[in-house]
């Protein structure tokens, strides 16, 4: 029998809403070129957060929250879920004016933020932070989630409830006729199915051209550093105003470190089957360089490996939820600019509602796919990607 839904894409957000369909009884069918977590989530950071979001996604990474803290025992199984807070830091003037700002709108919009304007306040919390630094917003709220065990805890959620995942299959190309779409060409067949799910990154573009539909979507490269394990001490994920670098120490006790954006990626190569982004020495350098400024004692923590990882950049920072516009059973979930691993409960959720024709408990019209088709192409909208969450 053909799938009720065919996902394409085992990041996070595909697997998640491969559960949330499976558990409202749909028969679902996801869709990987390589494996779960390939890219993007396996990747990333792991932030989950609401401290910095744009204000219509807030209430998508506030239901996260309530999610990401029961969700262990919801899809018994360990996401390395952690909530100890994250804390921005100000580095120069302008980044103090930066972080008093987000603090006082985010505290408007009901958020637990508080502002740190003292270098005691902030080491009261994470002593590692450089006394140099004296102003922080500090989210107690929010925290970070172990990104492969946390898409493999949803996998097998899924599968437990019915779901099939089918890895090593690429799609080829979507069928849509008179407006709706009959049917699914992967690379060894095609699957009838008149729904289907888009959460495949940066892969969205290919698949939505033939179909007339633009998704103004810019491929964009991060680099992640991962040094050995130490003995556990930060607890906190640690940003900075401008998003240009990220660190959190993992369960294991190594610290993962990741750069801000370079617009234009170097490309994907795939070593030893699995999908590999291009980075460079000096993308590596600028980050332990940026990492070490805020935090001197990673000084003595050996570096042990590093990647590159390709963010998916919509021009406002956004992600693309909801049904394509003409092409009835299309929906897309896609264009998360960096941050969509922390909010991926509350994606699954509206992607779900939608698909099973329900009406979504989240405000989602903002993110609609169809708000670009006017943009012109080579607009200079530089769109800073915060990298965790």
């Amino acid at each position: 029998m053909s799938p009720d839904v065919v996902i394409v894409g085992a990041g996070i957000t595909g697997c998640a809403s491969a559960y949330a369909l499976a558990q409202l009884g749909f028969k679902v069918e996801v869709l990987e070129k390589y494996h779960p977590a390939a890219m993007g989530s396996g990747w990333t950071l792991g932030g989950v957060r609401q401290s910095g979001r744009d204000p219509s996604e807030l209430p998508l990474a506030t239901y996260s929250v309530s999610k990401w803290s029961s969700l262990d025992e919801e899809l018994d199984a360990e996401t390395g879920y952690l909530q100890h807070g994250n804390l921005r830091l100000a580095r120069t003037e302008k980044e103090r004016e930066s972080i008093s700002a987000l603090v006082e709108s985010q505290q408007a919009l009901g958020l637990n933020l508080s502002l740190l304007t003292s270098s005691e306040e902030i080491r009261s919390i994470a002593p590692q932070i450089s006394e140099k630094v004296v102003t922080a917003s500090f989210c107690p709220s929010d925290g970070h989630a172990d990104p492969k065990a946390a898409v493999a805890a949803y996998q097998r959620a899924a599968e437990r409830h019915g779901a099939v995942f089918s890895c090593g299959e690429v799609v080829e190309g979507l069928n849509v006729e008179k407006g709706k779409l009959k049917s699914i060409s992967t690379s060894g067949r095609t699957i009838h199915s008149e729904k289907c799910l888009l959460a495949c990154g940066i892969g969205i573009t290919d698949l939505v051209r033939p179909l007339g539909i633009r998704l103004p979507v810019q491929t964009a490269l991060a680099t992640v550093v991962q040094t050995r394990s130490a003995e556990p001490a930060l607890k906190p994920v640690i940003g900075v105003a401008d998003g240009g670098v990220t660190l959190r120490q993992e369960r294991d006790g190594r610290y993962r470190l990741s750069s801000g954006v370079r617009p234009k990626a170097r490309g994907l190569i795939e070593v030893a089957g699995r999908p590999t982004a291009l980075t460079s020495i000096e993308d590596v350098h600028q980050v332990l360089k940026a990492s070490l400024e805020v935090c001197p004692e990673l000084e003595t923590v050996p570096m042990e490996s590093f990647w590159g990882g390709l963010i998916d950049m919509t021009p406002d920072g956004l992600p693309f939820l909801g049904e394509a516009q003409g092409a009835q059973g299309v929906f897309i979930a896609a264009g998360f600019s960096g941050h969509g691993f922390g909010i991926a409960p509350a994606s699954a959720h509206i992607m779900s509602a939608l698909i099973a024709g329900q009406t979504p408990e989240l405000p989602y019209e903002t993110f609609a796919p169809e708000r670009f088709q006017d943009y012109a192409e080579g607009k200079d909208d530089s769109v800073t990607a915060t990298l965790h969450g």
